[in-house]
């Protein structure tokens, strides 16, 4: 028997309406929506610090399923700020998961407010696609240091004169006696400087940068720092010696400066091609990871830096111009 639906009371039909609403509702959201196999969330210890101060960062990466993750390069992402510790964790199984953890140590020694974007991590997905995924943004204040409240700002009185006694030997040994000394010194260099210029009166030329920029590299791969596990130390050996190099070649301060600095100024002077300026930056970072952010590489990427080492030489030395002999006659009289 058929029931008409003017015959059903109000409410029932409410009820009939709401219930399947509901059922369709939920059956397009179970097949619409598809939860990502990676995921990744940065977060820092505090949003707000003073200037110097330091701060932990944390990029967590938790992968279901056979998933590959890419590394992932974090120095590209925090360029604005000093890298003081560097640790990573994993990848390790967690709960049924592969979890990967960095743990960094950031500081800043200018105000204002940073913006550490959206960090790219790629992955090679069970049926070899390769995919990717971001996470969040993250905003940090750095601030200047805040005053004491117990500090005086008032001006203080002006303190009186010292009395400096004028006894003969307070002079003397205040004033005569290191005059005497220095005098002395000074005496003796002049006097040994005359007989060294007696032995070598003729100088040997200088040698070109480039190739006391190769004996180096050569003497620090008979080091074997890197079979020793010395890695960080192997590292600081090379970047000391590309930048001694590029200061005796190009004549600018480049041993004394950090990265961002040498690159400016090398930049700056239009001594050097700006690829090859763009190539020397790069090299100097990859060093400053390992030595300061203790990042490990891989062997084949150690004997790719040192390779670069060369290349940066090889690129940038002076060749020297060798005349051409006369083949004509003979030289006159």
């Amino acid at each position: 028997m058929k029931m008409s639906l003017n015959r059903l009371s109000k409410p029932a039909v409410i009820s009939i309406l709401i219930f399947f609403t509901g059922f369709a509702c939920s059956k397009s959201a179970n097949t619409g929506s598809v939860a990502e196999p990676v995921t990744a969330r940065a977060t820092i210890s505090k949003d707000k610090i003073n200037i110097g101060d330091k701060v932990d960062f944390r990029l967590l990466i938790e992968a279901k399923g056979d998933i590959k993750q890419s590394p992932v390069d974090l120095s590209l992402y925090l360029q604005a700020f000093e890298i003081k510790d560097h640790i990573q964790k994993g990848p390790e199984k967690r709960w049924g998961k592969t979890v990967t953890e960095y743990r960094l140590v950031l500081t800043t020694f200018t105000t204002g407010n940073y913006e550490i974007p959206e960090i790219s991590v790629k992955y090679t997905d069970k049926d070899s696609l390769e995919k990717e995924v971001k996470s969040n943004k993250i905003i940090l204040v750095v601030e200047p240091v805040k005053s004491n409240p117990n500090d005086k700002d008032d001006i203080r009185d002006v303190k009186k004169p010292l009395t400096i006694p004028h006894s003969f030997w307070f002079w003397l040994f205040t004033v005569i006696l290191p005059l005497i000394a220095i005098a002395a010194f000074f005496l003796v260099k002049y006097l040994k400087s005359g007989n060294v210029s007696k032995i070598m009166e003729k100088a040997e030329p200088a040698r070109p940068p480039h190739e006391t920029a190769y004996e180096r590299l050569s003497k620090l791969k008979e080091l074997k720092l890197v079979e020793e596990g010395k890695i960080r130390e192997h590292y600081y050996i090379l970047s000391e010696i590309i930048r001694g190099y590029l200061e005796a070649r190009y004549e600018l301060p480049v041993v004394e400066r950090t990265t961002s600095e040498a690159y400016k100024e090398m930049l700056d002077s239009g001594k050097i091609k700006r690829k090859e300026v763009t190539i020397v930056k790069d090299f100097l970072e990859e060093c400053d990871l390992v030595k300061f952010a203790k990042v490990i590489p891989e062997s084949t990427k150690i004997e790719e830096d040192y390779g670069m080492g060369i290349s940066i030489v090889d690129m940038t030395k002076v060749i020297p111009v060798i005349p051409e002999l006369s083949t004509g006659g003979g030289a006159k009289v």
